[in-house]
């Protein structure tokens, strides 16, 4: 019985595990997401300042964040 026990309890997820997951996963989200945005924000200040390629990886990156965003819902 306490074999059966045991089996169960490792391969069974506890609530508390369960959480700590997908409070990782919400951290890398948002890591991801910090890190485009301080892409964006370098790229529209080179874009701001009359540099084209600059202004499309912007959009580039505005629809990176955008399709990030998504993912999360």
């Amino acid at each position: 019985m306490k074999a059966v026990s045991k089996t169960v309890d490792v391969l069974t997820t506890s609530q508390s595990e369960s959480d700590e997951k997908r409070g990782r996963k919400l951290r890398k989200h948002e890591e991801a997401l910090g890190k485009l945005s301080r892409k964006r924000a370098k790229a529209r200040k080179r874009c701001a300042d009359s540099d084209r390629d600059a202004c499309e990886k912007a959009a580039d990156l505005s629809d990176q964040i955008e399709r990030e965003q998504d993912r999360a819902r």
